[in-house]
């Protein structure tokens, strides 16, 4: 348990929205599980709008920082070789696949706010996953199009959205696929589920167009 109060805050929202959802959680609920007053969530945060913020770019900068040094290497090697479309998926999705299992290990709810993010409803929040995921959504939908030029600029971008899809429900439902997998897969080994995911997208992404 944090011991600044900032942090305890960050923490006992993220958990409270990964569990209940952003908009059913209350200031008061936040500040209740902090063990803090309504007054320093206003000091620390202003709102609870710049509070759900705060907690995404805790959670999602390091990542969206990472896929972005993982694709400036494969597009920037020594042999000039460009990159497969595996390996740009790879790097898309080996950040948030490390970063869901350890903390799915460690009891923290990144795997479950990562599902909230996806099917939460309300434009602030989409507004808000927009403008964190633009500059990577198009540095890869780039990446992408040198990898594979053949496919037409409006289908790939549909294709890249239908993999970030693969990403989604895995570690969105990741509780549901453990009960139905019944033993048949680990679901913490994270290399198996990343060469799994990347494996599947790859599959889609080359598919002929129709």
């Amino acid at each position: 348990m944090a011991t600044n109060t900032k942090d305890r805050i960050l923490d006992s929202a993220e958990l409270l929205f990964a569990q209940q959802g952003i908009a059913s959680t209350s200031l008061r609920a936040i500040t209740d599980h902090a063990d803090v007053n309504l007054a320093s969530v206003n000091y620390h945060f202003q709102s609870k709008d710049a509070l759900v913020q705060a907690v995404l770019n805790r959670r999602l900068n390091p990542i969206n920082q990472k896929r972005m040094e993982l694709l400036h290497a494969l597009l920037h090697r020594p042999d000039g070789v460009p990159p497969t479309v595996e390996e740009i998926l790879e790097a898309f999705y080996r950040p948030v696949t490390e970063e869901a299992i350890k903390t799915r290990r460690e009891g923290r709810p990144i795997v479950a706010l990562i599902g909230r993010m996806y099917t939460e409803p309300g434009e602030l929040l989409a507004s808000q996953i927009r403008a964190m995921m633009s500059q990577v959504a198009a540095g890869y939908l780039d990446a992408l199009s040198i990898a594979l030029p053949g496919i037409p600029p409006p289908i790939l971008f549909w294709r890249l959205q239908f993999s970030v899809g693969v990403l989604a429900h895995t570690f969105g439902a990741m509780h549901l696929i453990e009960g139905l997998a019944r033993g048949r897969v680990n679901v913490n080994d994270s290399e198996d589920v990343l060469r799994q995911m990347i494996a599947f997208a790859a599959g889609g992404l080359r598919s002929p167009v129709q």
